[in-house]
């Protein structure tokens, strides 16, 4: 099952929204970024105090303790009981040190090992490799009875070889954080969230990857350096601190590259909350199990949000947000909850459907033996609404799946007699107003019916008169089809089209008696009609200025759904089996999608 199926709907969830991107787009942003970053780069030192204890010193400080020596220069075939730099290094209490710079190293594409590979759960489980441009590490090895040996190694950075990089499995969906309490970094970019979106669009969390956190919070691995240097062992207690610390100082978490939301549009949908989990590509409802790389690359990495200020409980779903022959064509999916969107398109319908609801009134009246006939019509000052149906059916023979229904009617009747008793009249006048939103792939379809019904009929000398035998004088349906499409910088737009059914019933009155032989009826019958007229010329009117509104106000909404981050744009949008609100997302710079299609090729050879 697909996207196709999403129904968020569905009580077992908490979603207002879900945005899943794919593992291969999380990792060509990466590389992008990592390829075009100007990273600082990091230099550590440390030496031994005179506790014997391992303490961090300032490179220009160690190498003037050092006399002028550079661990970093030193060849790694220098003996240490006789090159003069190591004895100075040795004199200053020297133990090890590192110089690193985040980025790709210079290595073949080929060798660069994906620098996330999503697992599946919902504490969001990732396999994290931490890539460096340039990396190198120096120091002293201490053997027994006082042997010493002097390392000095690098990454390998001459386009051949396999990179070092870090390894940790870590779990991003950790909960809530005080902003407060977190890294500079985390508190500026959620400061940058309000500044966006207004106070009230995020609770409180963590919002995006606090990567030193995460790494920090399991135990890294090294991939590519010898196993069992204790110049390692050393480092490998102190290097993800002492970098990201100086890292931060610099910019953002890497992966907030990636995951972070940008610039967003104004949106009607301010989220409260989120959480994340992780979803391996399924078959037939179960995760595949030893994933070739391109089944690995479709998995996806789940934004659960809600309205709500609680995150919400992630739970797992039985499809594939992306299916493997996808991966290449879009980034990632969004999909908005059915009654989040409708109930938003219900509140834009409703804008304008008050006019169209009308109150109608008969009144009849005498004076003596003559008769005061009234008929009218007004604007209810309670209009009907559109609401949703709950629980929706199955689509109908047409495809269309009802979503809102509006229901309205108001009746109206009155009766008068002569006060000679040798006559009477009866009237009616009632008005319905019917409505129904469906939706089907990426239409939205309107159809609202108003009917007025009229009826009048007189008693006369024992006989009964039916003068305007009792109809639907005015009997329309307005239908306007809504097709949700992309435009072409990515954003949503609707087209719309609509007609009008006209089922009237002709106009039928027919003056019987004594009163209709002798005309008495002719200005009942005029004034009659011209209601009747008056009324479907307000009610046309009001249809065509209806659908007008309506369209301007939905394309007018572009924030009618969560937009997003800015680096993404729509691609498709379509409605789901369970009608949520499903749109293919897209990476804004071609590039990267050019770069998505050509790993995805490799990857199925």
């Amino acid at each position: 099952m697909s996207a196709s199926q999403s129904n968020l709907s569905d009580p077992k969830y908490g979603y207002d929204l879900v945005v899943a991107v794919t593992q291969a787009s999380i990792n060509a942003t990466m590389e992008q970024f990592l390829a075009g970053l100007t990273a600082p780069v990091v230099i550590c030192c440390y030496v031994y105090d005179a506790n014997n204890d391992l303490v961090p010193i300032d490179y220009a400080t160690l190498k003037a303790n050092a006399k002028g020596s550079d661990p970093f220069t030193v060849p790694p075939t220098a003996n240490p009981n006789t090159d003069q730099d190591l004895i100075n290094l040795t004199a200053a209490n020297f133990a090890g040190a590192f110089m690193a710079q985040l980025g790709l190293p210079n290595v073949p594409l080929a060798n660069i090992p994906a620098l996330a590979t999503l697992g599946n759960g919902t504490n969001a489980p990732v396999l994290f490799n931490l890539l460096c441009a340039q990396f190198q590490i120096t120091g002293f090895e201490y053997g027994p009875r006082g042997s010493v040996t002097w390392i000095n190694q690098s990454q390998p950075n001459d386009g051949t070889g396999s990179p070092w990089y870090f390894s940790a499995n870590v779990s991003l969906n950790n909960g809530p954080i005080n902003p407060s309490t977190a890294t500079p970094v985390v508190q500026s970019r959620y400061q940058q969230l309000v500044d966006t979106l207004g106070p009230g669009a995020f609770s409180i969390q963590q919002l995006f990857l606090d990567l030193d956190t995460a790494i920090l919070q399991s135990t890294p691995t090294i991939v590519g350096i010898q196993v069992g240097w204790p110049v390692w062992n050393l480092i490998t207690t102190v290097f993800l601190g002492a970098y990201f610390t100086q890292l931060k100082q610099n910019g953002q978490p890497v992966l907030g590259y990636s995951v972070q939301i940008g610039n967003p549009i104004p949106s009607t949908l301010q989220l409260g909350a989120l959480s994340f989990e992780c979803c391996a590509l399924q078959d037939n409802g179960q995760p595949i199990v030893n994933p070739t790389p391109a089944q690995q690359d479709a998995a996806t990495f789940n934004y659960l949000g809600t309205t709500s200020t609680t995150p919400p409980t992630p739970v797992m779903f039985p499809w594939n947000w992306v299916e493997l022959a996808d991966v290449w064509n879009f980034s990632g999916v969004q999909a908005i909850r059915r009654d989040v969107f409708f109930n938003f398109f219900a509140g834009l319908l409703n804008q304008d459907v008050g006019p169209l609801c009308q109150d109608t009134t008969v009144s009849l009246t005498h004076s003596g033996d003559t008769y005061y006939i009234s008929y009218y019509s007004t604007g209810d000052p309670n209009p009907s609404t559109f609401q949703a149906i709950s629980p929706i059916g199955p689509p109908g023979p047409d495809g269309f799946t009802d979503l809102l229904t509006l229901s309205f009617s108001h009746n109206s009747s009155d009766d008068s007699e002569a006060a000679d008793h040798m006559s009477s009249i009866y009237g009616n006048f009632n008005f319905a107003l019917n409505g129904t939103v469906s939706a089907m792939n990426n239409q939205i379809r309107i159809l609202i019916t108003a009917a007025a019904y009229m009826e009048f009929n007189h008693h006369e000398l024992g006989i009964n008169y039916n003068d305007l035998a009792g109809a639907n004088y005015y009997d329309k349906t307005l239908t306007v089809i809504y097709t949700l499409g992309v435009g072409q910088n990515g954003n949503l737009v609707v087209t719309q089209t609509n007609s009008i059914a006209d089922n009237s019933a002709p106009w039928n009155f027919t003056p019987g008696g004594i009163l209709g032989l002798f005309g008495l009826e002719d200005d009942l019958q005029t004034g009659m009609n011209q209601v009747i007229t008056n009324l479907s010329s307000y009610l046309d009117s009001a249809f065509a200025a209806y659908v007008n509104e309506v369209t301007d106000e939905i394309n007018g909404y572009q924030g009618w759904v969560f937009p997003g981050a800015s680096s993404f744009l729509f691609k498709n949008v379509s409605f789901s089996v369970g009608q949520d609100l499903i749109t293919e997302l897209t990476y804004a710079d071609p590039s990267l999608m050019a770069q998505m299609a050509d790993r995805f090729e490799a990857r199925m050879k």
